[in-house]
């Protein structure tokens, strides 16, 4: 070999094993086996698969669906219809890209796309089934191509001949060719009896099972020899995610057992339990191209199976649309619109969607893997279908795994009356991606209001579901994870006229909602301090609403004063006038919200480069803090 090749073969392996790691310790009382196919040639399951399952034992199958029926250097590989045998014998099925693409000569892209498309391919052929970890074909990964590759899936596998223990990545996990000994069968037998000294996690990889193995396989009788002597060793010997269940590796809690396979005439289908509630999960987007891959695997990952996810690309200018078709499957639908709206948006999933609950998710924001769950568990204890699910939420700009989970007044079970009280009357919200509707609730409630196109079109439709309701059940174990930049963001208002008209128009129809649930001082009031909060955005360049206001205000017994200012602009206010100082006050927290966002992607980039590619573990240990401090008046 070349000095070339050899020091590019060292750097492959330094690189792959330095960065993008994600550690993980194992030291076990009784260690752990797990046997491992990559390519699924059929010999593999067909031989291989048979000498474990005559033992009781079960194996992971890395695909490349791409390869299907192909004759591979590893030999013929898997059909379709070995997918029927495969679940049938317990064995897992992990992804090996679609197109088994070199982990080092493949661009980091085509790499993802080519796992995506391994997953879509997957959900045609098995609808319902997942990978949930990764074999790296031929070679050792590009670093970048293992940050991102890290994102998809609980556990990683590379090579290495050795085994796991102490400090491992997770991103990466060792395995032990058996090709590379298959003529030496006391050095496989050495290395089980220092896994079982050390209390590791030894991984075995090959290919082909056959009498005459091409040069990446081993015989039949070489495999079972291996396979008593593991049995032997007093080893637990699982397939690789139930290996990371029993080692309680992060994101493992949401995984269960696989769904039941059975075959029919044209493909393998999954059989589905009928009596649970089928949850649509809506999500409008609109150049989302940064964010949205995250929040479909958000909501693919939902412990609750019985779901369809339905995507309204509303005609955005960016790869909005080319990055949600990369999802699409049975059970994730995407459509496109002319640009509309959020609104117009939300009611085209809406008219889409078939579940008996509706789970609203922007196409930033993030879910718990069990958010559904856990608020579908209260559903049998709620009262009814007219009854509104809440839970809590927090906020973030890229470092999910550091939201803020800040408790409110809204986060508890309250009436509509009291809920529309302490939100008008205290300035509080509940994110959208936090409520679960039932249809009944949201037929009831009626479609989004368009006319709310620029702003407030969620805080205006769920005070009418709100309405709607029984009230609301607060469910504090299911989480939101809310991504919010603020000045570049639908919420934000700026000098936006289109905005501030539909903000005026959403103000004035809460008042109405309010009052039409109790007309009495407190609602008054709550009005009046709503009213008052919110003036700053018309003052003084909107002299029609502010006059409008008044009226209002005047009507339920009060009278609207200048909005406040802290000190510092008070005194600016005093030299260059009203308008001036708000231009300034805009501009200024636009470019604090501007640099604090700059600064967390820099510390998003820089966590990544020096401890490990972070997978979208949302049942990371979450942090309530206290309530924050009124916000300082500008």
């Amino acid at each position: 070999m070349s000095f070339r090749l050899r020091l590019k073969g060292y750097y492959q392996r330094k690189s792959a094993r330095l960065l993008f790691r994600k550690p993980f310790l194992i030291r076990l009382q009784q260690p752990l086996i797990s046997f491992t196919f990559d390519d699924f040639p059929r010999s593999a399951l067909l031989v291989g698969g048979s000498i474990l399952n005559n033992v009781g034992l079960a194996a992971t199958y890395y695909a490349s669906l791409g390869l299907i029926g192909k004759e591979a250097p590893s030999g013929q590989i898997f059909v379709a219809d070995d997918l029927a045998t495969l679940f049938d014998q317990g064995h897992e099925l992990g992804c090996h890209t679609f197109a088994h693409c070199d982990s080092w000569e493949t661009d980091t892209e085509t790499f993802e796309n080519s796992i995506i498309e391994n997953r879509a391919a997957l959900n045609r052929l098995v609808p319902g089934a997942e990978f949930k970890t990764f074999s790296y074909p031929i070679s050792l990964p590009r670093p970048r191509t293992k940050a991102k590759v890290a994102s998809h899936f609980l556990g990683c596998r590379a090579g290495g001949q050795t085994f796991n223990v102490g400090k491992v990545d997770l991103n990466q996990l060792s395995a032990y060719f058996l090709e590379q000994s298959r003529n030496d069968i006391q050095s496989v037998k050495n290395l089980i009896d220092r896994n079982r000294q050390d209390g590791g996690w030894l991984i075995f990889a090959t290919h082909d099972i056959s009498d005459h193995p091409t040069p990446f396989g081993c015989t039949p009788e070489f495999f079972e020899q291996v396979v008593r002597y593991a049995m032997g060793s007093g080893a637990r010997i699982l397939p690789v995610i139930r290996a990371l269940e029993v080692l309680d590796a992060p994101g493992c809690r949401q995984v269960r057992t696989p769904p039941r396979i059975v075959a029919s005439a044209a493909r393998v289908s999954v059989s589905q339990p009928s009596l649970k509630p089928l949850v649509s999960i809506l999500i409008p987007a609109y150049n989302a191209q940064e964010w949205l891959a995250d929040t479909l695997r958000s909501a693919v990952a939902q412990t609750w199976e019985h779901k369809e996810i339905i995507v309204v690309d509303d005609g955005s200018t960016d790869q909005t649309l080319a990055v949600a078709q990369q999802f699409e499957s049975h059970s994730v639908q995407v459509v496109s619109q002319p640009n509309q709206g959020a609104t117009a948006a939300r009611n085209k999933a809406l008219s889409l969607s078939k579940g008996d609950y509706i789970q609203w998710l922007d196409a930033d924001d993030l879910l718990a893997p069990d958010k559904i769950a856990r608020q579908a568990e209260v559903l049998d204890r709620s009262r009814g279908k007219r009854m509104l699910l809440s839970s809590p939420f927090g906020q973030f700009m890229y470092r999910w795994y550091r939201a803020r989970f800040v408790p409110t007044a809204l986060w508890s079970d309250l009436s509509p009356k009291e809920w529309l009280l302490r939100k008008m009357g205290q300035n509080l919200f509940m994110q959208t991606a936090t409520w679960l509707v039932s249809r009944e609730l949201t037929e009831a409630a009626g479609p989004w209001d368009v006319r709310l196109r620029g702003n407030d079109d969620d805080g205006e439709y769920f005070c009418r579901i709100l309405l709607a309701s029984n009230g609301v059940q607060f469910v504090p174990e299911a989480r939101v994870y809310y991504r919010v930049f603020g000045y570049d963001s639908l919420s934000y208002i700026g000098v936006s006229e289109v905005k501030r008209d539909a903000l005026w128009l959403s103000m004035q129809l809460h008042i109405g909602y309010l009052r039409s649930l109790e007309d009495s001082p407190r609602s008054r009031t709550a009005s009046l301090d709503y009213l008052q909060r919110n003036l700053f955005y018309f003052y003084p360049d909107r002299p029609d609403i502010i006059r409008h206001a008044q009226q209002i205000a005047r009507a339920l017994g009060g009278e609207l004063g200048p909005p406040h200012l802290s000190w510092d602009y008070s005194c600016i206010k005093s030299v260059i006038g009203w308008e001036m100082t708000k231009r300034i006050a805009l501009e200024l927290r636009t470019l604090r919200k501007s640099a604090n966002k700059a600064f967390d992607k820099t510390l998003f980039s820089i966590d990544n480069l020096i401890h490990a590619a972070r997978p979208l573990d949302l049942e990371a240990r979450v942090v309530f803090t206290e309530p924050l401090p009124p916000v300082k008046p500008i």
